[in-house]
């Protein structure tokens, strides 16, 4: 995998949080989401995990601010990998808090955090 660095995600449009009531938008913006999604993700930069890609064309890397942003919650919370990934599938605070509101996806799975704890272990 190449190494693709992800220095912000946007807002669309067509976000969710654009749907939101007033009193939930209120709500999500009183959580922890709000706080670590404006203090904690923008410190999680995943420029000293770039020796773990390789250096040739190739499938772009799962944003590395992303993973480490989910092993961030995880561990706060103490959660297990794959409930970690449930509820970024479906709850809007885990995707509000790593800027991932807007993907028609989301990113991760299980495997994701295991081999990328096993990378880092590497370095």
């Amino acid at each position: 995998m190449s190494y693709k660095a992800n220095h912000s995600q946007q807002l669309s449009l067509f976000d969710r949080i654009f749907r939101l009531t007033e009193r939930e938008r209120k709500c999500l913006e009183e959580s922890w989401a709000k706080v670590f999604s404006d203090e904690i993700f923008p410190a999680t930069s995943g420029e000293r995990f770039r020796i773990l890609y390789s250096d040739h064309a190739s499938r772009p890397n799962i944003p590395v601010n992303i993973i480490v942003g989910a092993l961030i919650i995880k561990e706060l919370f103490d959660l297990p990998d794959d409930e970690v990934v449930g509820n970024l599938m479906f709850d809007i605070h885990y995707q509000y808090a790593p800027r991932t509101i807007s993907f028609e996806e989301q990113p991760l799975s299980d495997k994701t955090l295991s081999q990328f704890r096993r990378c880092y272990e590497y370095e």
